[in-house]
């Protein structure tokens, strides 16, 4: 009966942190297991972020798709940092 009510409740956590954009080490950290186990339990519940849902929630910031070429393009050939790129395109809305 507790191996049950165990897996809900760490299904609960899982499903919760996804949905407020938690980060992945929080998560693990609160279920006391490695980012690997977490992955795998959270693609077994259908719940993993897309590349460029997880790309977007690292970088802090999104990228329009009408400044999306000009953004890889920094990154690439100007060797800019991911910030610097912000601040060079206007996407920068508040200062942190």
């Amino acid at each position: 009966m507790n191996e049950k009510l165990k897996g809900e409740a760490r299904r609960k956590i899982i499903l919760d942190g996804y949905v407020n954009n938690e980060p992945l080490k929080d998560i693990a950290a609160k279920l006391g297991c490695s980012l690997a186990s977490l992955k795998v339990s959270a693609s077994k519940l259908g719940c993993t972020r897309t590349p460029k849902e997880a790309a977007d929630f690292r970088r802090g910031f999104r990228i329009p798709e009408n400044k999306r070429q000009d953004y890889y393009q920094l990154m690439t050939s100007g060797q800019y940092r991911s910030r610097e790129c912000e601040q060079i395109l206007g996407l920068l809305t508040t200062e942190s």
